[in-house]
């Protein structure tokens, strides 16, 4: 349990946080997260609806007729990420907080799974800010302060594409799904996600007697991490490592597919993949030399970039497949495909320097009776380049010669940064009167619902800001503690001096 008292300013966030990190949150099961929202509004008096899409709206009106009309907002759902070896169900357990100090750093983190601060620190600010406005330690007499919760930005951004243009059209926009509180945010990509279902045939008739043992083999122990913001980070990928181990296994020694499976999320990097499949008994501790030999060549490759790659092995009760063993034909094709599937950074901002312009991710695989699917998610700066990247994963399926069948959706809009607005160098003027230094003024290679609400209204001015967060996306995720109260000190000043 989280001490807020011992965690700084405001102690309402710290009660706010924990709170809502009892209550389950994964992306399209939003309910109680809103009703909880929802009650604390109705508890401090405040107007509020719950939208067509799902998507809590409240509003605190000023008094002052000419006040502008400013909106807060933030996104409901969570990634919902946890280590293999983790026994907890999103669905109904509560996350299990801690804090940790890393380089005499103090940040909050959960225990084997992921802390949802992406976007849970926007909700606990929110609520923070609605509480001390009832308790009328906070006023802001020259807004009208709309606070909008959408749900499901994770996996689809529907609350905001659904959401009616008339609840946006104000004058300026703060988004709280930044995750540096050095900087202000001020562009993103767009995105694509895809997913693969390509048919596979089995083979019943092949000659898997006693000679043969069913094994798996296991890729764990990555960072993995946001499949935007950490792409360029130089990790692996737990899916492609385990498909380059199978390649390997079949040219040197020669194995029977079964499954392959790996990955948790389309916009998470995979930590973690495995496959199972038959092999000659003989052949076991040639295997078991090759795994060794591949483990240390991998621990070289990402030296400095990952530091806990494991390769683990098993052998199966020789009754435990569920399935029969892929045809070989269809064997070779299925890896093939898979290991020429692109992931990571695809191009680099040819304008802003360090920064990501188009990138890939294979986020999820899995196999099935009679099909494997898999889910990519691709974001960039230029939608067709998103197209381009589809169009080969399209044509490199074609040359397979299998049946399948991809489903998309996306290309919601980039928010194209805009340096030259008022409300931006108003609040590069607040941040650096707060704290004696320039922000930085960043555009992200990750999706923000931004985009989304800029297109519905083009003249909206929009700045996203936020605590500090590392890892999202996965069970290491941490939120930096002294940055919560920097974020907050910048947004109530911002409110307050807004004209």
């Amino acid at each position: 349990m989280l001490e807020g008292k011992n965690l700084g300013h405001p102690e309402e966030f710290w009660k706010y946080f924990q709170a809502i990190s009892q209550i389950p949150r994964c992306s399209g099961k939003e309910e109680q997260i809103r009703e909880y929202i929802k009650n604390e509004a109705n508890r401090f008096g405040f107007e509020n609806e719950i939208d067509t899409a799902g998507n809590l709206i409240i509003n605190i009106p000023s008094s002052d007729p000419d006040a502008h009309l400013l909106i807060l907002q933030s996104h409901m759902d969570m990634v919902c990420e946890k280590n293999e070896n983790v026994d907890h169900d999103f669905s109904q357990d509560p996350l299990k907080l801690k804090t940790v100090e890393i380089d005499s750093e103090a940040w909050v983190t959960a225990e084997g799974t992921s802390l949802g601060a992406d976007n849970g620190v926007g909700l606990a600010l929110s609520l923070a800010l609605m509480e001390k406005i009832y308790e009328e330690e906070l006023e802001f007499d020259k807004i009208n302060l709309r606070i909008i919760f959408t749900v499901n930005e994770e996996a689809g951004l529907t609350g905001a594409l659904h959401i009616d243009k008339e609840l946006i059209d104000g004058d300026y926009l703060i988004n709280l799904d930044c995750m540096e509180a050095e900087s202000i945010i001020v562009g993103s990509t767009d995105c694509r996600y895809s997913v693969f279902n390509i048919k596979i045939k089995r083979d019943n008739n092949t000659p898997i007697d006693d000679d043969f043992t069913p094994v798996a083999v296991s890729v764990k122990g990555l960072l993995g991490g946001h499949s935007g913001i950490d792409i360029d980070k130089g990790r692996a990928n737990a899916i492609k490592l385990v498909v380059e181990i199978l390649k390997k296994i079949d040219k040197d020694i020669g194995l029977y597919l079964l499954s392959v499976e790996g990955g948790e999320s389309f916009n998470a990097i995979p930590r973690e993949a495995s496959a199972s499949f038959y092999i000659k008994e003989m052949d076991l501790n040639q295997l078991k030399t090759l795994l060794t030999q591949t483990e240390k060549r991998f621990k070289k490759r990402y030296e400095g970039f990952e530091e806990d790659i494991q390769i683990t092995y098993e052998e199966l009760q020789k009754n435990t497949p569920k399935y029969d063993v892929l045809q070989k034909e269809i064997q070779t094709k299925i890896l093939n495909i898979l290991y020429l599937l692109p992931f990571g950074p695809i191009y680099w901002h040819p304008q802003l320097e360090n920064l990501v312009h188009t990138s890939t991710n294979l986020g999820t695989l899995e196999t099935r009776k009679n099909k494997i699917q898999i889910e990519m998610y691709h974001r960039s700066f230029d939608q067709q380049n998103i197209l381009e990247i589809s169009m080969g994963i399209d044509s490199l399926l074609e040359l397979s010669n299998l049946r399948y069948k991809i489903n998309e959706a996306g290309e919601f809009g980039v928010w194209n940064p805009e340096l030259d607005t008022e409300f931006l160098t108003f609040s590069q003027l607040i941040y650096k009167t707060l704290y004696g230094k320039e922000p930085e003024i960043r555009s992200v290679h990750a999706v923000l619902e931004c985009g989304i609400f800029k297109n519905k209204c083009p003249e909206l001015e929009i700045i996203t800001i936020g605590p500090t967060i590392e890892a999202c996306h996965s069970p290491d995720e941490k939120l930096k503690v002294n940055s919560v109260e920097k974020s907050w000190n910048f947004l109530k000043t911002l409110l307050k001096e807004i004209r």
